[in-house]
């Protein structure tokens, strides 16, 4: 790193640098290298060596009505402010402190007729350097300022017990930083015009964060979410609600892989439940809805369309058995017409209403026995034919209250 080497017999050229106010270009490449904590050492040192040339001068106490109206006293250099003094100005605002060749510079307090407070660093009517603000609403910043704005690191304490520590650009928190909220909460990471926005982490406490990327402060992208209870949101957020690709592990085991839309499972996604059971479909609103297969631990599997969670519309339901459903479902039950195959052989054809037998129905056995009736909530109820496997009529008559009637 190039050193930069003052010496006491060269202040009156650095004072003439100064006073063309090109000190900063002057010395760019050197400062470019440097820290802004070493940049504003030097700043402070050069401004020594002005107020001591300035000693070398003739020094008088006087008085003098600035160009914005100020009414100035104190130490005058060719009839300008030059050192120590204090100016009062038209709209009640007050300065006091360090003035160079008429400019607010070195270390002073400026008191806002609203009651707000600057104390600190100042260059060229500017405060530019580090300096403590304090605001009428007890909010309070304490860091680096750059040509009269907050920017640099910085400390803001605010009214309600929050407090911002890291750096700012604008007069915005801009930059890596940590809020902590009064309530212990706390979010550490990137910001950006006073918002979130990056990496960071955001601790709600009891277990609950966010990591992850941020913008315009809210969760988008990339992140992985605790929740109380012990559920984790690994995936894409937007909105700062999951959004896109994730996988959701529940506290009791249960883990859904698939997408997010607005918060909710929506579009294709595969759930494992803890106790066996699979799920690999559509999901809608975070309910299984449209088509999907569903897999039971005890080897039962629907293979069919879904509604709000239950099977409804067309489906197959193939027992560990064997025996296998096709038709209708509604609300999770058998509705209209239904083809049962057994595993034994036999074949049943007929209509089920809420998950019951009800109206008309063909039944044969696997040797060709052949039933043909009808059913009323369960039982077999009304007129009824049985045949053998050609065909010929064994036995007609009719069921009533569960009871056969041959004629």
């Amino acid at each position: 790193m190039k050193k930069i080497h003052f010496q006491h017999t060269k202040r009156i050229k650095i004072a003439k640098v100064f006073s063309n106010f090109h000190y900063f270009y002057y010395f760019w490449d050197e400062f470019r290298l440097l820290e802004m904590k070493t940049v504003i050492s030097i700043i402070t040192l050069l401004l020594s060596l002005l107020v001591s040339e300035a000693g070398a001068q003739n020094v008088t106490l006087g008085s003098c009505t600035l160009k914005d109206g100020g009414r100035y006293q104190g130490e005058m250099v060719a009839n300008k402010p030059h050192g120590k003094g204090k100016v009062v100005y038209p709209n009640g605002d007050i300065y006091e402190g360090d003035f160079v060749k008429g400019k607010r510079q070195g270390k002073g307090v400026f008191t806002y007729s609203d009651g707000e407070r600057y104390d600190g660093d100042w260059f060229m009517d500017q405060r530019h350097g580090n300096g403590t603000y304090y605001e009428t609403t007890d909010n309070k910043y304490v860091g680096l300022w750059n040509r009269d704005r907050k920017e640099g690191k910085g400390i803001m304490y605010y009214y309600n017990g929050d407090v911002y520590e890291g750096e700012w650009l604008n007069n915005q928190r801009s930059g890596k930083g940590r809020y902590t909220f009064s309530t212990g909460q706390y979010y550490d990471g990137g910001w950006k015009n006073d918002m979130r926005d990056g990496n960071g982490v955001f601790n709600w406490g009891n277990g609950v964060y966010y990591r992850g990327t941020w913008v315009q402060g809210e969760r988008k992208g990339k992140g992985i979410n605790h929740y109380e209870g012990g559920d984790i949101y690994n995936g894409y957020w937007d909105g700062d609600l999951p959004h896109g690709q994730g996988v959701y592990t529940f506290a009791n085991g249960d883990v859904y892989d698939g997408t997010y839309a607005k918060g909710e499972r929506t579009g294709n996604g595969k759930v494992k439940y803890h106790n066996g059971d699979t799920y690999s479909g559509a999901f809608v609103n975070g309910e299984r809805s449209g088509r999907g297969i569903f897999r039971w631990d005890n080897g039962d599997i629907y293979d069919g369309f879904w509604k709000k969670d239950m099977q409804d519309g067309r489906g197959k339901l193939t027992k560990n058995n064997g025996d296998v459903f096709e038709g209708d479902f509604r609300n999770g039950m058998f509705e209209g017409q239904i083809t049962i195959h057994y595993h034994n052989g036999d074949r049943f054809r007929g209509k089920y209403h809420r998950g019951i037998r009800h109206g008309e129905a063909v039944e044969e056995t696997k040797d060709g026995k052949r039933f043909e009736g009808a059913y009323k909530n369960g039982e077999r109820d009304g007129n009824f034919v049985e045949k053998d496997r050609s065909g010929k009529i064994t036995a007609r008559g009719y069921y009533e209250d569960g009871n056969r009637h041959e004629q």
